[in-house]
């Protein structure tokens, strides 16, 4: 039940470059970009807006077949967009601190700025049009909840704000070990979008693809696949009648 959230996690990142106020700096699990600290000070150390996504809770809570553990059930996905003040730039024509050309950087702009993200966060996921919005959608079966929350604060006179999307997937299963990908499935597309587009400019990437396929490479047969996507044991798989019967000799 992990190979379905690295792809999610990977497809909306994807997804996202290029596409936000945040251009290219979105970020795979980066906690620590958005940081709150013992006594409730919030710091960045990313020197312009950012996009944070990463996976945290999940729960299977519709019961699991025998002891099967391929389910990935709901979960948690978080999209934290950040700005501070020590991001802004200044306007060459006026001198002026501005966010981005024509839009000083104010307290309300900064708000404008988080909300307008979140907003193409949300359309660049539901754009039919992008492959890895597409893929990411394919893995998920829906959406069962949507929170917003926003925090923000003042750190040695560096402000900043953040907005955070949570929402609560239902994501579909992880593959069984031994079994190999229908070419269509969409594990499949996108293992093929990464090899094609993300190994060539990532040796990291890579290895971590090479890694999630090697853990559910192997040649199972009919039996141990089932046994395998459900936790059987023998005993259960003879009493199921699953076990091929042994030959008497006579």
């Amino acid at each position: 039940m992990s190979l379905v959230r690295v792809a999610l996690r990977i497809c909306a990142v994807e997804a996202l470059k290029g596409r936000t106020l945040v251009d290219g700096n979105v970020l795979d699990s980066q906690i620590g970009a958005l940081d709150i600290a013992a006594n409730g000070s919030l710091h960045t150390p990313q020197e312009k807006p950012f996009i944070s996504v990463y996976t945290d809770d999940a729960k299977v809570t519709d019961g699991l077949e025998l002891r099967s553990l391929t389910k990935s059930g709901k979960v948690d996905i978080f999209f934290e967009a950040g700005i501070a003040t020590s991001h802004v730039v200044t306007d060459a024509a006026t001198d002026e601190s501005v966010i981005y050309e024509g839009v000083p950087a104010t307290d309300a702009n900064f708000e404008f700025h988080l909300d307008l993200t979140m907003r193409q966060i949300t359309d660049t996921l539901a754009d039919p049009d992008n492959e890895w919005s597409a893929i990411f959608n394919s893995l998920v079966l829906g959406f069962g909840q949507s929170q917003r929350s926003r925090a923000s604060g003042d750190t040695n006179g560096v402000r900043l704000a953040a907005h955070q999307l949570k929402l609560t997937v239902d994501a579909i299963a992880d593959p069984v070990r031994g079994i190999a990908l229908k070419a269509n499935s969409p594990l499949a597309r996108f293992f093929a979008k990464c090899e094609t587009e993300l190994v060539s400019r990532s040796p990291d990437m890579g290895r971590k693809i090479a890694l999630m396929r090697a853990q559910i490479s192997g040649d199972a047969d009919e039996l141990q696949a089932a046994m395998r996507r459900y936790g059987m044991i023998y005993s259960e798989a003879d009493a199921m009648l699953m076990t091929p019967a042994f030959e008497v000799t006579r």
